[in-house]
């Protein structure tokens, strides 16, 4: 036990000081937690614990609801609004005709059978979340850009996963007649998608309704109820026959356009929690590969990749792009910011647990795909936006450290005015507060004033007030005689 947390603490540790270094260096370091995995596995120094197939799927299906949870949060409203349409065809049509390309590929390449080659087309068309919420996050990109491949990629996975179930079930039981085999896919597609949509939104609106009316003792509840709702929209939506990923994307895109208390704790919380998925999943992937068996498919498996990332992404984008008013740079930037990441992985994992399944090198051939998606795309992702001249201006590098600055010394302190303090009845400009510091706002019961110079202070008034970190002292000796919160760091 002493030696896995000792392995687990410095693994997220890592996992911390990587991210900061890749954000400035603008290098994927998420995929160097499956290296990790691969050489604490059995193929490598044998020193990670065995973790089976159906556990590693169940961690991945995990940290894929958090992370499109943690993602649906961030994204407004009005940016679904204006790109839902080439978001949906390329969610939908994109992967269909990804998925196509890739199985003959995987067909003549690695000489799979047709259902083992459909599988892994299909699992490898979908772009990921995880990855491409990572690293498209910190791109001054065109706005539209970013929105549609962020909405692509929390959509396309239902999708991917649809797919696959489908694959699965004809494989058991068989395709039958034709048209028969195609009314039940269009059937099941809509009965997924729609149950999906409908319980992602009832959910999110109860998950919102629930932030606002349940008055927790403590505002570090307020994230736990939160994740419960994200859990609940998946299983809710997979219990109805619905798209569980659909569900949690949609019932967080809710949650986040609607009013929430104590938001910021929300946010950060789901954000901690979606870094530290990425890491444990990566690493708990990396564990399944053997760096022995890769050798065996290492030129099917890199031909592969290369039809993944020069073929089978820009076919799909430019087909199912007609009409959607991108420009041919814009087409292809999407093209090539189309990552794959850990949903291949998961999805290969789903069909090598099915009872049809016959041993192929699968899982391997995924690998490549995803090692060369997340490298080769996630470095060159910057230089070629920069190069078609789709970076928008961003903040400069001195506004940005001065933004730190004040989060580092700025602090938000509350007092509450006493029945029996000598401030009751007086006016705000009779206080002499200390420089730099300032009231913003009076919560006098269910109400938020904005105080001026002549609003009188009342018994049981809530003082917010915004303050240099180093006038702490000076505000304790001004009230002395009233409760004063503690000191919180600016969101």
């Amino acid at each position: 036990m002493e030696t896995f947390l000792l392995i687990l603490s410095l693994i997220l540790l890592a996992g911390v000081w990587s991210a900061h270094l890749g954000n400035r260096l603008g290098f994927p370091v998420l995929i160097g937690f499956v290296t990790i995995g691969m050489l604490l596995g059995p193929g490598g120094l044998r020193l990670g614990p065995h973790v089976p197939i159906s556990v590693a799927q169940s961690i991945g299906y995990l940290a894929l609801i958090l992370i499109l949870f943690e993602g649906g949060l961030h994204t407004p409203l009005d940016r679904i609004r204006s790109v839902w349409k080439p978001a949906l065809s390329l969610a939908t049509a994109g992967v269909v005709i990804s998925g196509a390309i890739l199985t003959v590929m995987a067909h003549a390449l690695l000489h799979l059978p047709w259902y083992a080659a459909a599988l892994l087309g299909v699992a490898v068309s979908s772009t990921d979340a995880a990855s491409v919420f990572s690293i498209l996050g910190r791109q001054p990109l065109r706005r539209r850009l970013v929105d549609v491949l962020e909405v692509e990629s929390g959509t396309n996975d239902p999708m991917a996963f649809f797919l696959t179930i489908l694959l699965i079930q004809w494989s058991e039981h068989g395709i039958g007649r034709p048209w028969s085999a195609l009314g039940y896919a269009i059937s099941t597609f809509a009965l997924q998608m729609a149950m999906g949509l409908i319980a992602g939104a009832v959910i999110g609106y109860l998950g919102s309704l629930a932030n606002q009316r349940i008055k927790l003792d403590t505002g570090g509840l307020y994230p736990t109820l939160s994740l419960a709702f994200a859990l609940l929209s998946y299983s809710v939506a997979v219990l109805l026959h619905g798209s569980g990923f659909l569900a949690v994307y949609t019932a967080a895109v809710v949650m986040g356009n609607r009013r929430l208390e104590h938001r910021h704790s929300i946010l950060r919380f789901h954000e901690g929690l979606s870094w530290t998925m990425h890491i444990v999943m990566f690493v708990v992937l990396g564990l399944q590969i053997s760096p022995a068996r890769l050798g065996s498919i290492l030129v099917p498996g890199v031909l592969l990749a290369a039809g993944a990332l020069f073929l089978a992404r820009p076919v799909a984008v430019w087909i199912s792009t007609i009409g959607m008013r991108f420009s041919a740079a814009e087409k292809v930037f999407i093209s090539w910011a189309g990552l794959r990441g850990a949903v291949p992985i998961v999805l290969v994992m789903t069909a090598m647990l099915s009872p049809a399944y016959t041993p192929a090198p699968m899982l391997d051939a995924v690998f490549f795909v995803v090692i060369a998606s997340t490298l080769i795309q996630g470095l060159t992702v910057r230089p070629l936006a920069a190069k078609l001249d789709l970076l928008e201006r961003a903040p400069s590098g001195d506004l940005l450290e001065l933004v730190r600055i004040a989060r580092e010394n700025a602090v938000i302190t509350p007092v509450e005015v006493d029945a029996s303090s000598d401030l009751v009845g007086r006016k705000m400009v009779e206080i002499e507060f200390p420089e730099n510091t300032l009231c913003y706002a009076i919560v006098r019961g269910d109400q938020v004033i904005v105080p001026r110079g002549a609003t009188e202070l009342q018994a049981g008034d809530h003082l917010l007030i915004l303050s240099d970190r180093r006038n702490i002292g000076r505000l304790r000796r001004l009230f002395g005689a009233e409760r004063m919160g503690p000191a919180e760091m600016l969101p």
